[in-house]
């Protein structure tokens, strides 16, 4: 029996990412067009169109994925998920599963674009971090003073507690350089940190260390929501989300 082929082209439009499908799009190819957009939200897109008119729908059962995606792109990095095609017979298939209701639904790639609008105001600062065991003191520090310039420094403890496990996790079991990224928007303060091992974060036991050591249990236990996705260079991005009492539209 021949596998179901399914070809993914990713280009840039503005800030936006066009993921371009050409093939079938069934359970066995599901994993693969979930993957690609995935990696496309890891550069932090101002918002990700998926292009269909290339493809057939083996298993209406697979479209299901669309809305996870769109779901995981609103909670990080914040951006909309949209579909973009013109074949009657998918837009159909979109409208008996209701599937357009969950992930809106164009008729072209220009119209989608339109549709995305701009990011909502928001605040980022990021630093490039060593592969070195001092990293994890270097993030704690960036973290505390962009908290205090941001006007967020009452959650500068969890953010240095979630970004020293993130950073260590990439820099002692990874064996990787770390980019450390913060982003506060809508009273949301997001810590992720991009690194070159593509290994799942590691759940670690609990150390004894007043910093660092206790493993991504801990990031559970203090996030609002983490997750991580993959990038297109072949490591990963983490991420961790705080709410805070801080709304960025009220800075400059």
């Amino acid at each position: 029996m021949t596998s179901p082929k399914l070809t993914v082209d990713v280009a840039r439009r503005e800030r936006a990412a066009i993921v371009g499908l050409t093939g079938e799009i069934g359970l066995r190819t599901v994993a693969r067009l979930r993957s690609a957009v995935m990696k496309c939200l890891a550069d932090e897109p101002s918002g990700v169109v998926v292009e269909l008119d290339r493809t057939t729908v083996a298993s209406p059962l697979a479209l299901g994925v669309f809305g996870a995606l769109a779901r995981r792109a609103a909670e990080w990095p914040g951006v909309l998920v949209v579909l973009a095609v013109s074949d009657t017979a998918i837009r159909e298939l979109l409208r008996r599963t209701a599937l357009d209701r969950v992930v809106p639904t164009f008729a072209s790639v220009a119209e989608a674009v339109r549709s995305l609008g701009v990011l909502p105001p928001r605040q980022h600062a990021s630093v490039d971090l060593p592969d070195d065991a001092g990293s994890a003191a270097l993030a704690r520090h960036f973290v505390t003073d962009t908290c205090i310039d941001w006007g967020v420094g009452d959650s500068a403890d969890d953010a240095c507690i979630i970004a020293s496990e993130l950073v260590e996790n990439a820099v002692l079991h990874g064996r990787s350089r770390a980019q450390l990224r913060l982003e506060l928007r809508r009273g949301v303060l997001t810590i992720a940190v991009r690194d070159d091992d593509p290994g799942r974060p590691r759940h670690l036991t609990v150390g004894t260390a007043p910093t660092g050591g206790r493993g991504v249990f801990m990031v559970d236990a203090i996030a609002r929501a983490w997750g991580y996705a993959p990038t297109w260079s072949g490591g990963k991005v983490v991420w961790a989300m705080l709410a805070t009492t801080a709304c960025v539209d009220n800075h400059p």
